[in-house]
């Protein structure tokens, strides 16, 4: 399945109108931009951070989705005006545009694009979300793909995990470190990446891609 990053849809023009209705918010490490439950009334476009995506069940808390550069988060609430349904923290400090609900539907009245962009990316998370539950409960490896397979578009061209993600793997996920450090294991030795002074190196995205549901849906 490909990965839509909204900002990458968007042209020139769109891209600008979108900064000139909205601010920059530039926030520190383990600030809470949503909370479940919450109202806020505004959609962001991550500049140049990391947030983790989590809600609050019977058992828990429990990972859901880790986004980085170019994503759109909130999306949901400006679709369903209802309050969000997971709280969403940042990993590392940051920056991001923010727009209120009203404010984005007036740009989109003028650039039909905005909305097909976003559309686009809420069906492809809930594809991804029917995938992971057609799964039932993922195994670590699959978990820790994920997660690499999220962090790598946004890592640079060597395809370098940040150092505190390694560090913060079993956090993300809810797993414990031991089976990280296994399933980090299996990948190094599949050749699929390499580890070395606590950093996690992509070598293969292809194959690593390959290990994930959604590689495998045809449609």
């Amino acid at each position: 399945m490909p990965v839509y990053e909204f900002w990458s849809m968007l042209d020139g023009a769109e891209r600008r109108d979108l900064c000139g209705a909205g601010h920059i918010r530039v926030f520190p490490d383990s600030c809470e931009l949503y909370v479940q439950g919450h109202r806020t009334g505004v959609i962001m476009v991550l500049l140049d951070a990391h947030v983790r995506v989590t809600r609050r069940t019977g058992n828990g808390e429990v990972w859901l989705a880790f986004r980085g550069p170019g994503d759109v988060i909130g999306e949901m609430s400006l679709v369903d005006d209802r309050p969000h349904s997971a709280t969403v923290a940042a990993v590392g400090g940051g920056r991001a545009l923010v727009l209120s609900h009203e404010a984005f539907d007036a740009v989109a009245r003028r650039h039909d694009g905005l909305h097909r962009a976003l559309l686009r990316v809420v069906s492809q998370r809930l594809r991804c979300a029917d995938d992971e539950r057609s799964v039932g409960d993922e195994s670590v490896l699959l978990r820790v793909a994920r997660l690499l397979d999220q962090t790598r578009r946004d890592a640079g061209p060597a395809g370098v995990v940040p150092v505190r993600f390694q560090h913060e793997m079993a956090e993300l996920l809810g797993v414990s470190r031991a089976s990280v450090v296994r399933a980090l294991s299996k990948l190094r030795a599949g050749g699929i990446v390499s580890t070395r002074h606590g950093r996690v190196t992509v070598l293969d995205p292809v194959r690593l891609g390959r290990l994930l549901p959604g590689e495998r849906q045809s449609a």
